[in-house]
């Protein structure tokens, strides 16, 4: 009974619901289906009101007759989710649905295969969704279909060639999806196909070719993985006005006859692809709008016929290898809004006729060879926003009117060569936001109202490496937008600006070489922004400021090279944030403040060459984050402490140079970072070397010269693995010195002496075996006349001064080496002079390999090992042997001539280095016959490894060491071209006192710096002149001083005449580079570039070597 009242009951409501849908119009049923097939949350987005029509509902469209049927269902962005293809049969019910548009919701699944059955669909939108797998080959079997919309999907699979059969189909979005494999040529052959969207993708192959009857406007095929280039087919598509191909994996050149039957294009993007060649000329056309050819290998020059692309707006050329002149035709561009060529060769001056281009709001010229000066006439582009043109040639002023460019935003022109003052009208330019002028030569007073106007503000101003002058202007930061402010490398006087401590927004400030005068106030305003704070090498006096301590975002604070004095504030220690802090070469007094310890951040502390003493604090000893701690040439006292443990960063301990007495401690041995270096010479430390030390196998340097250590060296110390550089000389060692210890001393003369007891195992120098010699030659000579105790006399006075004039650095201005009659040596183990005597045959011409002003080089090969050698010998009578000496001992680099021993007999000096068997590096560019080939790779690592080398003499040898005669015949080249730098003969010593000027020419003619030509400070910038000249020879061939140029004419001033009057910028290289590609000859005008900014007049403005380095390591 029960269970015949439930069928009824189900009966009943089934004729009911049957009942009403029979009441509704059937496209109502089927939209009411089709939301029951969606998720409940999803139902409830379509807010159906069943008592209205359906005409009337949300996202439905009928037509306007009376038939009520739908027309078309628009539920774009409705966040519709669930999967479609259950729901969907009941849409292709729908008997004139010809439109519908899903995109934008959260839809997944498959696209549906019965989208092939909805026959009257010609729009479908199904795009921004998440449907996934491939696409369905069914879907294109529709003759109806004209737009189809499937991007921002996770569609993969491959284009269905079927895609062929939608005959009617005029758009096609399969954009921003996951498709792959090649594009089915039936694709392209859709006869009234005229929108293609199928970018970002990872589509591969060549694109297939172009049917004659092509109707494209329309071609997105940019982010694939496409090979081969355009195809020339491409050129029947004369209907095409957009394409867009950027990184999309094409290359190589590009026939014209693919542009000639483009007269349509307007937009064309083909950047950051492989496309090599010239531009082909038939791309101007009249039509053109937007061009971007950046990031490929494009090589030669820009034709003058872009001057009819009269529509052109924007043109980005950048990041290829176009060069000549920029065409004066861009002038008749009065439409160009952005011109955009940086990183290219272009040469010659920037076009006065670019004043004719009055819209144009941005000029990108940066890194190429543009040269000249700028044109008055740009500043007649009142909409222009932004220019920069740093890293190039210009020359000259800039223009005096520039302040009528009101609206000027952005002005970049650093690593220039421009003279002369800055407008006082740069004021009127109330919008700038960004100035940068750095590297250049201006000179004369920054205008004090910068900045005074500007809306919003300042927001960088670099004026950095110039010659400006006066005070800093003090109004740059009236907008309270200032970040970041460098005047670095000037001349700017006055006082510290103060009112820099009150522009909340500034986080980078340097001020370091300047003239900045007087103290800073104590009561100097907190700012808890400013990270960066650099003022080194000013002359600022007075106390340092306790209120430093509460700029609480302080990372580095450099006051070094200053005259401050007074103690250091403890408040510092509340720092945070503080990585370094360097108030070295200053004159400040008291002990180091333990708070510094506070900073837990601080990873370099460098204190050196003050006045401080007391004790070294326990708490900054044993920092678990320092790495450098640098505190020599102080008055600190007291045992070091012995608290250093392994967890410990330290990599370098410099404390050398003070009062520190008692046992080195042995917690030291804990120090375990790798290329260790510790310092602890010229103090009183004293008992033995600890035998724990032997566990410092990262060690790399080691210096404990000049203390009161005694006693013999431990075995232990062979563990030292890493050890690289040594010096215990000063002490009282003695005994037996390790095997690696003793290489190590073998190999810089002079790092073991007045240790009277120590033995040199295995040495016919040893003092050991000296002193038993003496012992018996006294015994058996014992009545010998006074003659030879004085002879013996001589020999320990001219031991003496040679220790003192070499290698004892706190006497170098005081001692000078004298000629010897005797003879002294310190040679390599198993070579005698006589055996260098015997190996060159006493001196044969049939040895020399080489002569120079300070003397003559043989080969020699020693007798015992078969190691070939070259010995150098110069007349003691000359200062060079003593300054050789110094140099080669107190260098050690790869690419430096290495010292092997030295010797002095009957008046002369005899230096032993290692031979180098490529000759010199003037032999392998003038002499050899044939020519020896030098490829790119070869070129760039003699010009990268004598950088090396220079950088190394002027920025990490201590002292600094100036060559002052850099030339090809000083350059010797291994047997894989890895050059090294020799012939120190007048090479100086930056330390030296009594060489801080120079008061003849030194040096060889066609390398000599300009400035050596009369009395000058000793400056490094000689050397980088030279360089300059080396590398132009090394790249053209040439000799400095060669026969070919004109009279009167040196490689420098041949070089940038080439550059100025010719067309092919290639002329004047070596011949050989002329058959290299195009990315390798590039690179060598880059080089000549850097060559050139080396060999500047002006010895101030020319690169550092460790620029140069860095210059030449980025190609």
């Amino acid at each position: 009974m029960f269970l015949f009242d439930v069928v009824h009951c189900f009966i009943f409501f089934a004729s009911v619901v049957a009942v009403f849908s029979a009441s509704l119009p059937q496209d109502s049923v089927h939209l009411l289906e089709f939301r029951s097939n969606l998720p409940e949350p999803s139902q409830q987005l379509l807010p159906w009101n069943q008592s209205v029509s359906h005409c009337k509902w949300k996202g439905v469209t009928c037509y306007s007759d009376k038939t009520s049927q739908v027309e078309s269902l628009y539920f774009r962005d409705f966040l519709v989710s669930g999967i479609l293809d259950k729901a969907f049969s009941n849409l292709c019910r729908l008997p004139r649905l010809v439109s519908l548009d899903l995109s934008g919701n959260h839809l997944t699944g498959g696209i549906p295969a019965m989208l092939a059955n909805c026959s009257q669909l010609d729009t479908v939108f199904l795009n921004d969704n998440r449907f996934s797998g491939s696409i369905p080959p069914e879907i294109f079997n529709s003759k109806r279909l004209v737009y189809l919309e499937l991007g921002y999907n996770q569609l993969n699979g491959t284009i269905p060639s079927e895609v062929g059969l939608s005959t009617s189909l005029q758009y096609l979005g399969l954009w921003n999806n996951f498709l792959s494999g090649n594009i089915p040529k039936e694709l392209f052959g859709l006869p009234n196909l005229t929108e293609l969207y199928i970018h970002t993708n990872n589509l591969t192959g060549p694109l297939p070719d172009f049917p004659s009857s092509c109707s494209l406007s329309q071609l997105l095929i940019h982010q694939n993985r496409f090979s081969g280039s355009l195809p020339i087919s491409l050129g029947n598509c004369h209907n095409l006005s957009a394409f867009y191909a950027t990184s999309a994996h094409l290359g190589g050149l590009i026939s014209p006859e693919v542009f000639r039957g483009l007269s349509n294009l307007e937009f064309l993007s083909l950047d950051d692809n492989d496309f090599e060649g010239e531009i082909p000329e038939t791309l101007w056309n009249g039509k053109l709008q937007e061009l971007v050819l950046s990031i490929n290998n494009f090589n030669g020059s820009i034709s003058e016929k872009i001057g009819g692309c009269h529509q052109m707006t924007y043109i980005d050329l950048s990041d290829n290898k176009l060069s000549g002149q920029i065409p004066k035709s861009v002038g008749r561009l009065k439409n160009l809004y952005k011109l955009l060529l940086y990183d290219n060769m272009f040469s010659g001056s920037l076009p006065a006729q670019v004043g004719n281009c009055t819209s144009l709001a941005e000029i990108s010229l940066v890194s190429n060879f543009i040269s000249g000066e700028i044109p008055s006439e740009i500043c007649s582009l009142q909409n222009l926003e932004t220019f920069n043109a740093f890293k190039n040639r210009i020359q000259g002023q800039i223009p005096e009117c520039i302040g009528r460019i009101s609206g000027l935003q952005e002005l970049a022109l650093y690593e220039n060569r421009l003279t002369g003052k800055l407008p006082l009208g740069i004021t009127n330019m109330t919008k700038l936001s960004f100035l940068s002028l750095a590297h250049n030569n201006l000179t004369g007073e920054v205008p004090p109202d910068l900045g005074k106007d500007n809306f919003p503000g300042l927001v960088k101003v670099d004026l950095g490496y110039n010659n400006f002058s006066g005070q800093i202007p003090s109004k740059l930061c009236n907008g309270n937008r200032l970040a970041v402010l460098a005047l670095e490398n000037n001349r700017f006087n006055g006082s510290f600006p103060t009112y820099l401590a009150k522009c909340k927004s500034l986080y980078r400030v340097k001020l370091p070489n300047n003239n900045l005068q007087g103290s800073i106030p104590d009561d100097i305003e907190k700012n808890e922004n400013i990270s960066y704070l650099d003022v080194r090498q000013n002359m600022l006096v007075g106390t340092i400021p306790a209120a430093f301590g509460y700029w609480t975002n302080l990372s580095m604070i450099d006051l070094s090279e200053n005259m401050f004095n007074g103690s250091i504030p403890t408040e510092l220690g509340k720092l945070q944030n503080l990585v370094k802090l360097s108030f070295s070469s200053n004159r400040l007094t008291g002990q180091i403040p333990f708070q510094l310890s506070n900073s837990e951040k601080l990873e370099e502390l460098d204190l050196s060459n003050n006045n401080l003493s007391g004790r070294i604090p326990k708490e900054i000893a044993s920092s678990s984050v320092l790495t450098n701690l640098v505190l020599q040439d102080n008055k600190l006292s007291g045992a070091l402490p012995d608290t250093f443990s392994t967890s410990q960063m330290l990599v370098k301990l410099q404390l050398g140079n003070n009062l520190l007495e008692g046992p080195i401690p042995c917690s030291l041995s804990k120090l375990m970072q790798p290329g260790f270096s510790l310092n602890l010479s010229m103090n009183k430390f004293s008992g033995e070397i600890p035998r724990c030390l032997g566990n410092l196998d990262k060690l790399e340097v080691l210096d404990i010269s000049s203390n009161n250590l005694s006693g013999a060296i431990p075995s232990e110390m062979e563990k030292m693995s890493s050890l690289s550089f040594l010096n215990i000389s000063f002490n009282s060692l003695s005994g037996k010195v390790p095997n690696t210890w003793e290489k190590l001393l073998s190999s810089r003369p002079g790092s073991a002496l007045g240790n009277p007891g120590l033995c040199l195992m295995d040495t016919e120098r040893s003092n050991c075996k000296h002193v038993k010699k003496s012992q018996v030659k006294w015994k058996t000579l014992a009545g010998v006349i006074s003659g030879c105790v004085l002879s013996m006399a001589i020999i320990v006075a001219a031991m003496y001064l040679l220790v003192t004039r070499i290698w004892h650095p706190s006497l170098l201005n005081k001692h000078r080496l004298v000629k010897c009659q005797s003879g002294i040596e310190d040679l390599p183990d198993g070579i005698t002079f006589e055996d260098i005597v015997r190996a060159t045959e006493g001196w044969s011409e049939n040895y020399v390999i080489g002569r120079g002003t300070h003397g003559t080089v043989y080969k020699m090969e020693s007798a015992k090992s078969n190691k070939l050698w070259a010995v150098k010998k110069v007349d003691l009578a000359q200062r060079a042997f003593n300054d050789e000496m110094r140099s080669l001992n107190s260098v050690r680099h790869r690419n430096l001539v290495r010292l092997g021993g030295y010797c002095m007999k009957h008046g002369y000096g005899f230096i032993l280095t290692e031979f180098i068997p490529g000759g010199t590096l003037h032999d392998v560019l003038h002499q050899r016959k044939p020519p020896v080939v030098l490829d790119w790779k070869s070129r760039h690592c003699i010009a990268l490894g004598i950088a090396q080398g220079l950088s190394y003499l002027h920025h990490d040898s201590l002292p600094q060491i100036i060559h002052r005669d850099l030339k090809s015949d000083n350059v010797m080249l291994d047997s894989e071209m890895v050059p090294k730098i020799g012939d120190f003969g007048i090479a100086k010593m930056v330390s030296d006192e009594e060489n801080l000027t120079n008061s003849n020419v030194v040096g060889t003619l066609g390398y000599i710096a300009p400035e050596n030509a009369y009395s000058v400070q000793l400056t490094e910038k000689s050397d980088v002149y030279s360089y300059g000249v080396l590398l132009l020879e090394l790249f053209c061939r040439k000799m400095p001083v060669d026969p070919s140029f004109e009279e009167g004419l040196d490689i420098v001033f041949w070089v940038r005449k080439n550059l100025q009057r010719s067309n092919n910028i290639l002329s004047f290289l070596d011949e050989e580079i002329r058959l290299w590609n195009v990315e390798e000859q590039w690179k060598a005008l880059k080089i000549v570039d850097l060559a050139l900014q080396c060999a500047q007049l002006e010895a101030s403005i020319r690169p550092a070597m460790r620029d140069v380095v860095r210059s030449l390591v980025e190609l």
